[in-house]
């Protein structure tokens, strides 16, 4: 995963495997790792948004294309099909690239977004002092 490093160092502080003094530190780094998380998450949703604007594109242009064959058709201009559907075939595949590219695109984003709520969650939870000895019982990490 992504964030593999770092969930392991929640995962010590949270089991109280880290010394007393090194926990600030510890959480100082979770805190930048987030906004890092963050900030990465914004480029990817960035790149779902410039993606499906290329999906749009590309269906346009495919279906300007059948348009103009079915119309060279119509007027039995042979030449002018066979020219469209070589781009037909040429769009349709970049299409089909696209839609793949959409839903890997958007399959990354859910999967670091999971991995950012969890992290947010264990931040709190280490902040609020889970593993150090520090308090007992459970932390409402709800919020």
């Amino acid at each position: 995963m992504m964030f593999d490093e770092v969930r392991q160092a929640f995962r010590d502080l949270l089991h109280g495997n880290v010394p007393p003094e090194g926990r600030r530190e510890l959480i100082a780094i979770m805190k930048d790792t987030l906004v890092q998380a963050r900030m990465a998450m914004d480029d990817l949703r960035e790149g779902v948004e410039q993606t499906k604007k290329r999906v749009v594109v590309e269906m346009a242009e495919l279906e300007t294309v059948r348009r103009r064959k079915g119309l060279a058709r119509g007027v039995g201009d042979e030449e002018t099909v066979h020219i469209a559907e070589r781009f037909e075939a040429q769009h349709a595949e970049r299409l089909a690239v696209l839609e793949q590219k959409l839903l890997a695109q958007e399959s990354e984003l859910a999967m670091v977004d999971r991995e950012v709520a969890q992290m947010k969650e264990q931040l709190k939870a280490a902040m609020a002092g889970v593993g150090s000895g520090m308090r007992t019982g459970t932390v409402d990490t709800s919020a």
